[in-house]
């Protein structure tokens, strides 16, 4: 008696039976690993650390006696240049939210400067993007790796069931489709082993990436902040408690002592 395969089955029998689908999928998952790294490189990671040297230059040609009077000074020139790219008026998605942030936290000081009650790294806390997309690629690779390793093996199972129940053959042909099975399963593997290796490439080229980053933000970070003076949210508590005890003895002399 023949095993009839439901449609479901036989689709997936059809499509992962065959022991060389495994590793055409294996290669797909590590060609398709490589081309995120190198289609990030290009589309996130460079035009990403291009904008923050850029950044960075533009401040650094500020520095001099009075480096916050300055930034003061050009800061509407500045503020459309932090916006976008002197090219084509685009910049990275992180860059353009970061200084929207930081900007709306700057308070001006009466001329002398601009204050703030936040730190640039606080601001821009989104700009190692590059890294967490391919850290988020890593995880999804090995998860389709080892969905195509179980379709395989659901394959390669159904195709032994069936062969075992023909009942021709006798005890070889259930020989035959148990080698069969194991090594169809054998290859199967292949893929769980390439999406693992495609997310240990990604997690290394990010972790380097995310180094990079940083590396160039904080000389970025250093600098903007001290075009400004900062002014947490405690220090303005108290000089506003100053200001009130100073109004209070202007008002009422004899509480001055």
């Amino acid at each position: 008696m023949t095993t009839k395969l439901d449609p479901v089955t036989g689709l997936v029998v059809a499509l992962f039976g065959s022991p060389g689908v495994a590793l055409v999928m294996a290669g797909g998952i590590l060609l398709f690993g490589i081309g995120l790294i190198v289609y990030s490189g290009f589309r996130e990671y460079r035009p990403l650390m291009n904008d923050i040297r850029d950044r960075w230059n533009l401040l650094g040609a500020l520095q001099g006696s009075n480096m916050r009077k300055a930034f003061h000074e050009q800061f509407s020139k500045l503020d459309v240049r932090f916006s976008g790219t002197a090219e084509d008026g685009k910049a990275s998605a992180a860059l353009v939210l970061g200084w929207a942030n930081y900007r709306s936290l700057l308070v001006d000081n009466e001329g002398h400067g601009f204050l703030t009650s936040i730190r640039a790294a606080e601001a821009f806390d989104r700009l190692d993007e590059p890294a967490r997309s391919l850290e988020w690629w890593a995880n999804i690779l090995v998860a389709v790796g080892l969905v195509v390793t179980f379709l395989g093996i659901v394959a390669a199972l159904s195709e032994a069931t069936a062969a075992m129940s023909g009942g021709e053959g006798g005890g070889a042909a259930m020989q035959s489709a148990l080698m069969g099975l194991l090594a169809i399963a054998a290859t199967k593997f292949w893929t769980s082993i390439a999406g693992v290796l495609a997310s240990i490439i990604l997690r290394v080229v990010a972790r380097f990436r995310r180094k990079a980053i940083e590396s160039v933000e904080a000389s970025f970070f250093i600098t903007l902040d001290s075009c400004v003076q900062f002014m947490p949210p405690e220090k303005v508590s108290l000089e506003q408690l100053k200001s009130l005890k100073r109004l209070e003895i202007a008002l009422d002399p004899t509480k001055a002592a």
